[in-house]
C-alpha cells in the first residue's frame, strides 16, 4: 500500500518537471522566473507534489521509516539535508524568497524525492526509469524537429544566439544539453528502441541544442562505456541468434545512414564547423574567472554585493556567469557554497561509489558539462531527474548483487 500511494504522484511530479518548463509557465502568465508575482508561484508544481507526499509519509510512518528505506544512503541523505537547510536559511536572509525558491526547486525537492522513490516496489522503480527514458527521448525528438523546421514548441526568443538552438521542453538549450548528456548512458537501454538508435537520437538532440561541450563529453564517455563490450566482442565473441544479430546490423546500418543524412543534409553542423575556435561563447567561460579579482574578502565569505552582481556585464561582456560553482560563490559566498557543494557532490559521490560503470561515467559527465554553463544557478529539474535515475540504478544493482 505504501508504494501504491506514492507511485502516481511520483509519475505526475516527473512529468510536470519536464513538460512544465519555466518558459511555458511564463507564457501562461505565471511569473515563475521573472520579477514580480506571488512568492508561492516561484515554486514549481512538482515541488509542491513532492512536499505533499513527503509530509504525508513523514506524518504517517515517522522519520525512522525513511531511515530504514534509505539503507546505507541514510547518513549521506541527512548530511545533505542539514547542509542544504543551512543554505536555504542563509539564502532567504540574503536574497529573500526569490533565492529561497531557487534552492527549494533545484536542490531540496530532489533530495526529498529520493525517500519517496524508496517506497516503490521493484516493478514501479523500473517503470519510473522507463518513464524518464521516454521523456528524454521525446525531448530530443522535439529538439531535432525544432532545428529542422526552425520553429519552437514553446514560444521564446533567444536574441543572444547567432545560430538557432532548440529549446524543446526543458527551457534553455544548454539546460537541455546538460540533462540529456548527463542521463544518456543510464537510460538508453530502457525503451523499446534499440540502444544504438537511442544514442543516435541523443547525439542529434545535442547537436540541435548547440551544446558543444555536452556533445563532445557525452561522445567520449559513451566510447569509454563501449570499450569493455567491444573488446569482448572482438576477442571472444558473443552468444546470440544469427538472425537477430543480422537484423540488428541491418537496422543499425540504416539508422547510421539516416544519422549521416540529418547531419550533412540539414546543415545542423554549421555552428559546430564554423565555431571550432575560441568564440565569444567559449571565451565567456574563461573570462568568468576574472570576476574573482573583483571580490573583497567579505564578499568571498558572504557573497558578492548587489552592486557587483548587477555590474557583471561590465567585466565579462555578458550578464550571466557561465559556471555554476563561480555563480554559487558570487551568490552565497563560501558560507553557502561549501554546504551546498557538500549536499550535491557528497550525494553524487555515493551514487558513483555504489553504482555501476555507467553511473560513474554519468557523474563525471554531469560535473564536467555542468561547469560549462549556468544551469545549476537557475531553477532546473536536472538534479531531480539525475538523482532519481542514479538512486534507482544503485538500488537495483544492490538487489542484484544480494541475490
Amino acid at each position: 500500500m505504501r508504494s501504491v500511494n506514492t507511485y502516481v504522484p511520483i509519475l505526475i511530479a516527473i512529468i510536470a518537471s519536464v513538460f512544465l518548463g519555466s518558459y511555458l509557465l511564463e507564457n501562461l502568465g505565471i511569473n515563475y522566473v521573472s520579477d514580480g508575482g506571488s512568492a508561492l508561484l516561484k515554486i514549481h508544481l512538482y515541488t509542491y507534489i513532492i512536499f505533499g507526499m513527503f509530509t504525508v509519509l513523514a506524518m504517517k510512518f515517522g522519520p525512522t521509516w525513511f531511515c530504514e528505506r534509505l539503507g546505507s544512503f541514510n547518513k549521506i541523505w541527512w548530511i545533505a539535508i542539514f547542509s542544504l537547510s543551512f543554505v536555504i536559511i542563509y539564502g532567504y536572509f540574503r536574497h529573500g524568497t526569490s533565492g529561497m525558491a531557487y534552492l527549494i526547486n533545484t536542490f531540496l525537492a530532489p533530495m526529498l524525492f529520493i525517500p519517496l522513490l524508496s517506497s516503490l516496489d521493484d516493478f514501479q522503480k523500473d517503470k519510473v526509469i522507463n518513464l524518464i527514458s521516454y521523456l528524454i527521448l521525446l525531448n530530443s525528438v522535439i529538439a531535432i524537429f525544432e532545428y529542422l523546421t526552425g520553429s519552437r514548441v514553446v514560444d521564446i526568443d533567444f536574441q543572444a544566439f547567432s545560430f538557432f538552438r532548440s529549446s524543446a521542453l526543458l527551457t534553455h538549450p544548454l539546460n537541455n544539453a546538460l540533462i540529456t548528456a548527463s542521463l544518456g548512458l543510464l537510460i538508453f537501454k530502457r525503451t523499446l528502441l534499440p540502444g544504438f538508435l537511442y544514442i543516435l537520437i541523443t547525439l542529434l538532440g545535442l547537436f540541435a541544442f548547440g551544446g558543444r561541450a555536452a556533445l563532445v563529453i557525452f561522445s567520449c564517455m559513451f566510447i569509454l562505456y563501449c570499450i569493455p563490450s567491444g573488446w569482448k566482442f572482438i576477442t571472444t565473441g558473443v552468444r546470440g541468434d544469427k538472425r537477430k544479430i543480422a537484423l540488428f546490423m541491418f537496422l543499425g546500418y540504416f539508422a547510421f545512414m539516416f544519422f549521416v543524412f540529418i547531419i550533412v543534409g540539414s546543415g545542423i553542423t554549421e555552428r559546430i564547423m564554423s565555431k571550432l575556435y575560441i568564440d565569444g561563447s567559449a571565451s565567456a567561460r574563461i573570462d568568468v574567472f576574472f570576476l574573482f579579482d573583483q571580490l573583497t574578502v567579505s564578499e568571498w565569505i558572504f557573497g558578492a554585493s548587489h552592486r557587483l552582481l548587477e555590474s557583471i556585464e561590465l567585466y565579462i561582456g555578458i550578464n550571466v556567469i557561465e559556471n555554476y560553482f563561480i555563480g554559487w560563490i558570487f551568490t552565497f559566498g563560501l558560507m553557502g557554497t561549501i554546504p551546498l557543494s557538500i549536499c550535491v557532490f557528497l550525494t553524487l559521490y555515493y551514487f558513483a561509489k555504489n553504482g555501476d560503470v555507467a553511473s560513474r561515467l554519468v557523474v563525471v559527465t554531469f560535473m564536467i558539462v555542468g561547469l560549462t554553463n549556468n544551469s545549476l544557478t537557475t531553477k532546473t529539474p536536472v538534479l531531480l531527474l539525475l538523482f532519481s535515475v542514479l538512486y534507482l540504478n544503485s538500488v537495483r544493482k544492490t538487489q542484484v548483487n544480494t541475490y
